[in-house]
């Protein structure tokens, strides 16, 4: 049932993502048109890119939140497998501590 809600949420953070993205990109659109309808014959305008750049990957990312919620993992989850911690010999601790004061 926890995989549902994390699906869910992440789509809603994903939509959200695409939705911010789309529209930093639409604005970056919109100024570099109104610079270039404001420029005067020969003149010279203003493109975005930028913030249309900036837009595009946003709205990208989101999108690949869409379609991949869970991200690749997926429903995987990390092994239950115990890991054997590392062995350290307290009497070489100590020689390298001694090494490292002198």
């Amino acid at each position: 049932m926890s995989n549902n809600k994390d699906k869910v949420a992440g789509r809603k953070k994903a939509l959200k993502e695409f939705l911010i993205g789309a529209a930093v990109a639409a604005v970056g659109g919109i100024a570099t048109a109104v610079s270039y309808n404001s420029a005067k014959p020969g003149g010279s305008y203003t493109v975005y890119t930028g913030l249309i750049a900036l837009g595009i990957v946003y709205a990208v990312i989101g999108l690949w939140g869409l379609i991949f919620p869970l991200g690749l993992r997926g429903n995987k989850k990390p092994s239950d497998k115990a890991v054997e911690p590392a062995v350290v010999d307290k009497a070489d601790e100590a020689e390298v501590v001694k090494e490292t004061e002198e």
